[in-house]
């Protein structure tokens, strides 16, 4: 009787969720939203494109060094200003040392143009030194001598996907710059100012390593790792009491270094990137705009009546989405490749940068986008709160962003982009879906 008399209660239960589960899915069957959401991308958008100021590179995750040619954007040239420090604390060159080579290596993180062109590396040590509690820029540099130390002044082709075999060793891909015999004795010759890494950095203040020509169309702009093993100064000796061994002075994480970017935009041959970036034609963005990292060329885009077209509407508008989309009108470039992300600077009201409210830095990347679509060959960037903001009048931004290469201060690439008054899918527009209520 018990046992019939619990499942008689467990059945009942079961009877009673059922028909729960039942009025629950019931619910909302049938009725209409009453709202709806409206699209339009025929908000007026105004853009141009202009120099930019300065960008901070001290002590930047890679540093650039090579030349290229852009017949959009010029000439630019990459220049790494570093400090070298001594591997370990202890050093002993032996009695009478004797150079047989010393070369500099750059480990190879990445690159930009085309590495089948003979780029001229040059190599010069610093006569004024790198100061630690200065910020370096794009534009600054620091006194070297004139004289490079290259052991011959021919150009250099890289192979950045290839393995360097040196003796019977493999390593990862880098470039191994050969350096004069008396740049290598000299160093030889002063290991009493080789005491502590201070005493050192203060005799021998480091290196510019720059490129001052190149062969073919483009040229080429390495990235490199400053601070890799794969990266220093080798001194290959053989004294009285051994035969040849080697000492390395590396930039280690305590050696200051920047990156200079010198760019010729008089080597331009487009009219359009003349007319407006150079000369300040702001009608040119119409059709054409621009942006470049090493310090370039940004976009700055404004929404001028974003405001008054919902003015009527008070609060009752919700931005469902706003996404601003950014096409490449020159997507087949073999050697000039675009950026693989772009993104947007806010503007306040004293003219200072900050921080979109729907940027990665507050929600995430994939969220706020910016990374190019190969398919589309566009840039997509979801700014939904800021519009939000803007129309409201609750955020602090202008109604202006600037366009930028993400991560300027350690990329070579270049956009050219559809302008705001194109009659077809490559113009620069603000899409948006809303609520009206």
């Amino acid at each position: 009787m018990k046992k019939n008399w619990l499942i008689g209660i467990l059945a009942s239960l079961m009877s009673l969720l059922a028909a729960c589960t039942n009025e629950t899915s019931s619910i909302g069957i049938g009725l209409i939203d009453p709202l709806g959401t409206d699209f339009t991308d025929t908000v007026t958008v105004s853009a141009y494109s202009f120099l930019e100021d300065t960008i901070n590179t001290t002590n930047t995750s890679a540093n650039l060094v090579g030349n290229v040619h852009d017949p959009v954007f010029g000439d630019v040239t990459a220049s790494t200003y570093a400090q070298f420090s001594l591997s370990g604390s202890a050093v002993n060159f032996g009695a009478s040392p004797v150079i047989d080579s010393v070369v500099l290596t750059l480990q190879l993180a990445s690159y930009y143009g085309d590495t089948s062109s003979a780029v001229g590396i040059r190599v010069y040590q610093l006569s004024d030194p790198i100061d630690a509690s200065t910020n370096y820029y794009n534009n600054s540099t620091v006194t070297h001598d004139a004289t490079p130390l290259n052991y011959s002044l021919t150009g250099y082709s890289i192979q950045p996907g290839t393995h360097v075999i040196v003796d019977t060793g493999v390593y990862s891909p880098h470039i191994r710059i050969r350096l004069s015999q008396e740049f290598g004795q000299y160093l030889l010759n002063n290991q009493d100012q080789m005491t502590s890494n201070s005493t050192f950095k203060n005799f021998f203040k480091g290196l510019c390593i720059t490129a001052e020509n190149h062969t073919g169309s483009n040229g080429y702009i390495l990235l490199t790792n400053m601070t890799s093993s794969l990266t220093g100064i080798i001194l290959y000796y053989h004294n009285e009491n051994s035969g040849t061994t080697k000492y390395t002075f590396s930039c280690a994480s305590d050696c200051r270094r920047f990156t200079n970017y010198s760019h010729d935009y008089n080597a331009s041959s487009d009219p359009s990137f003349i007319q407006e970036v150079l000369q300040g034609d702001r009608t040119i963005g119409n059709t054409k705009l621009f942006v470049q990292a090493t310090g370039g060329v940004k976009t700055h885009i404004s929404f001028p009546y974003l405001k008054d077209a919902f003015k009527s509407l008070g609060n009752r508008v919700v931005i469902n989405r706003a996404e601003l989309v950014i096409t490449d009108i020159d997507p087949h470039e073999i050697y000039l490749v675009h950026p693989a992300n772009l993104t947007l600077q806010g503007i306040l009201a004293n003219g200072s940068f900050t921080y979109l409210p729907d940027d990665e830095y507050y929600t995430s990347s994939s969220y706020f986008g910016g990374t190019y679509d190969a398919t589309r060959h566009e840039y997509r960037f979801r700014i939904t709160r800021y519009v939000q903001e803007l129309i409201q009048g609750t955020g602090t931004l202008t109604e202006s962003v600037n366009l930028v290469v993400r991560g300027a201060s350690v990329r070579a690439n270049r956009l050219v982009f559809g302008g705001t008054g194109l009659d077809n899918d490559q113009r620069l527009r603000l899409e948006l879906s809303y609520t009206t209520y």
